[in-house]
């Protein structure tokens, strides 16, 4: 492989890398905010499922 490859499919892993720690932090954060939301304010809607009325 060229010699000048190596930085660059590194810079691509680290970018990679530094995506998915960033989305599972993301989601951490996310899963600590739904356990505490009051749930008991949250509302069913009618049409959460019918999907199939549209037309």
């Amino acid at each position: 492989m060229p010699e000048g490859l190596w930085p660059v499919l590194a810079l691509i892993a680290f970018v990679l890398v530094y995506v998915v720690v960033r989305i599972r932090e993301y989601m951490r954060v996310s899963n600590e905010q739904w356990k505490k939301v009051d749930k008991s304010k949250l509302r069913e809607w009618d049409d959460d499922d019918d999907w199939g009325d549209r037309g």
